[in-house]
């Protein structure tokens, strides 16, 4: 998938940025990213280069701020993010993201990170993957001023994962966490008509209401046991893990998850209470082997695996 570029001044203080020129027709266009005063003088000369045309000057000047820089700082990494949102191609656009979004998740930028990335699976023809995206930013950062935009494309998602109902309730959200914004108001509505007709949900059935909470998700090899019990023995240790799928139904999780298992994964089903299956593998000691392991699954499965941190 190859992005593209130009920068453009919006209105009401923030900018609006005309970055990914994706494969497939996305309406609307880009959600508003954030630039701050306090932005780096050569990411804003950056940026004025881009908008002129000059696009691989631009990049130049980031390259040159990362490499100034120490990673973990908050120039390394505003660097890091504008170097994704300059990229010429969507691999190296999500893997910039990608470590914005986990090695640095409390910085100022992961929500946005979060929400590109998101972008990036719908663009890819990966709802499922867009939907665990979106819905990370409005569970992980319940303050930002991208949760309503979040709820806007996990609306979509939701629909393309044949979840009506759960995507309507997210566009009832995201309409009114944003009033006030006319264009976005308009942008929601365009999809809640598809929720317009759409028949109730059904109620639980009375089995499902009076079964006991479900049993924690069974680990499927001895080798993700073993390493479970690393990770308890030592709790400073932060290790990463890849997420394959996510999935409605046990049945869903537990194919993907057996595959995995013969080829030789250590696989765990993650239940959570949104009620999807995640399907992850590991554990892995630095996020370089969980990229390395995330590039193998896609060739092995398909779709957009990514790499995550284990709480």
């Amino acid at each position: 998938m190859k992005l593209g570029a130009p920068w453009d001044r919006g209105t009401g203080g923030r900018s609006a940025l005309l970055v990914v020129t994706l494969s497939v027709p996305l309406y609307p266009g880009p959600p508003v990213p954030r630039l701050f005063a306090q932005d780096l003088p050569a990411i804003r000369t950056a940026l004025q280069l881009a908008a002129e045309g000059r696009s691989d000057s631009a990049r130049k000047l980031v390259e040159a701020e990362l490499r100034r820089s120490h990673p973990g700082e908050a120039a390394y990494v505003e660097a890091l993010y504008f170097r994704a949102r300059l990229a010429t191609y969507g691999d190296s656009a999500e893997r910039d993201l990608r470590r914005v979004a986990i090695e640095f998740s409390t910085s100022r930028w992961a929500d946005d990170a979060l929400l590109q990335l998101a972008q990036l699976a719908m663009a890819a023809g990966n709802s499922a993957s867009a939907l665990t995206l979106a819905e990370r930013l409005r569970r992980d950062y319940p303050g930002s001023e991208l949760r309503a935009r979040a709820g806007f494309w996990a609306g979509r998602a939701g629909f393309d994962v044949g979840e009506p109902h759960a995507a309507c309730a997210v566009l009832d959200s995201a309409q009114a966490e944003a009033a006030g914004d006319v264009e976005f108001a308009n942008q929601v509505a365009f999809y809640q008509a598809r929720c317009s007709g759409l028949a109730p949900a059904p109620p639980p059935a009375e089995s499902a209401r009076a079964a006991p909470a479900p049993a924690p998700p069974r680990v499927d090899s001895q080798a993700a046991v073993s390493a479970s019990a690393a990770r308890d023995s030592n709790p400073t240790a932060r290790p990463f893990e890849v997420q394959v799928s996510a999935a409605r139904s046990d049945q869903a999780a537990r194919r993907v998850a057996d595959r995995l298992t013969r080829a030789g994964y250590a696989t765990r089903i993650v239940a959570s209470a949104d009620g999807f299956r995640r399907v992850r593998v590991g554990p892995y000691e630095t996020i370089e082997a969980a990229e390395a392991a995330a590039r193998d699954l896609r060739r092995l499965v398909g779709g957009t695996p990514f790499v995550v941190r284990t709480p």
